[in-house]
């Protein structure tokens, strides 16, 4: 399996092409923001799927928290589920968006995804040192932002039990 794949140079922001995410078992689109290297976007594409399954729970508990938080705002039903993978077939992953790398050649996951509970707006996830730092919905948050876990929309500090099982 290739890691990155059909790359081209785009005219406005550098290389672009795919990105096989091992999670989902598939390529996704991976964009580059400013003045990364594709060795940089290799380094990303690699601490995507090199992700600890501490960190893939907590991305997974965080989106769990978002879909019902935004369910429980528009008056929906709230979703349970039997182990925190299962919201993964509620999710479908879009793009890494790669930015300048700001500290050396530290990667980060700056994900761009749809769901099927917000899909106007889909979801984001932030991940940088294996601490999902933002999950939520997409607004383009900077994944070198201090970002503040009691910050609205930023499902990714509190840790409760919005599905059975562990």
């Amino acid at each position: 399996m290739e890691l990155l794949r059909n790359i081209y140079e785009s005219s406005v922001s550098g290389p672009q092409g795919e990105v096989w995410f091992e999670l989902f078992g598939k390529y996704i689109q991976f964009g580059v923001e400013e003045e990364a290297t594709l060795e940089y976007v290799k380094a990303c594409a690699e601490y995507l799927n090199a992700l600890p399954e501490a960190t893939i729970k907590d991305l997974c508990e965080a989106s769990i928290r978002y879909c019902n938080g935004f369910l429980a705002d528009i008056g929906e039903p709230l979703k349970s589920f039997d182990n925190y993978k299962s919201v993964l077939s509620l999710i479908y992953p879009s793009t890494l968006i790669i930015p300048e790398p700001e500290y050396g050649d530290e990667p980060v996951i700056w994900m761009e995804l749809n769901c099927e509970w917000e899909q106007e707006h889909g979801m984001q996830w932030v991940v940088r040192n294996n601490e999902v730092l933002y999950v939520g919905g997409f607004n383009g948050t900077d994944p070198w932002a201090e970002i503040s876990k009691s910050t609205p929309c930023a499902y990714s500090g509190e840790r409760d039990r919005s599905f059975r099982g562990s």
